[in-house]
């Protein structure tokens, strides 16, 4: 945020996480999202908030889960727990790179995709 204000660009509101394991990766980005859908006095009374550095550029209010199937995640060969919501990815692409054009495609920028 510090770099985009100072380029006169807005504050950050949506982060996306792309990873490859749902046990690690994709439960962390959920449980981050869930801190940020917390009201912000509910955020400062959690232990260890305030060493995040310049808390107050924090802006993002949503943070999207992204697998990949290029790692640790196959989907022939494991399946996602639909049973534990803190593994359910918002989105699983094939790898990266289609994960990236998701982002950019909901960021407005459609015309990458058909790169």
């Amino acid at each position: 945020n510090k770099i985009a204000l100072a380029n006169g660009q807005p504050k950050i509101d949506k982060v996306y996480f792309i990873g490859d394991n749902p046990d690690v990766d994709i439960v962390g980005a959920n449980m981050y999202n869930n801190l940020l859908q917390q009201p912000m006095n509910s955020k400062t009374s959690i232990t260890g908030y305030s060493l995040l550095p310049a808390s107050n550029l924090l802006s993002a209010a949503l943070c999207e889960s992204i697998l990949v199937c290029t790692g640790v995640y196959e989907p022939g060969k494991h399946k996602i727990d639909g049973k534990n919501p803190w593994k359910l990815p918002t989105t699983i692409k094939l790898d990266v790179l289609e994960a990236i054009k998701y982002v950019l495609f909901k960021e407005t920028c459609p015309w990458i995709v058909t790169c």
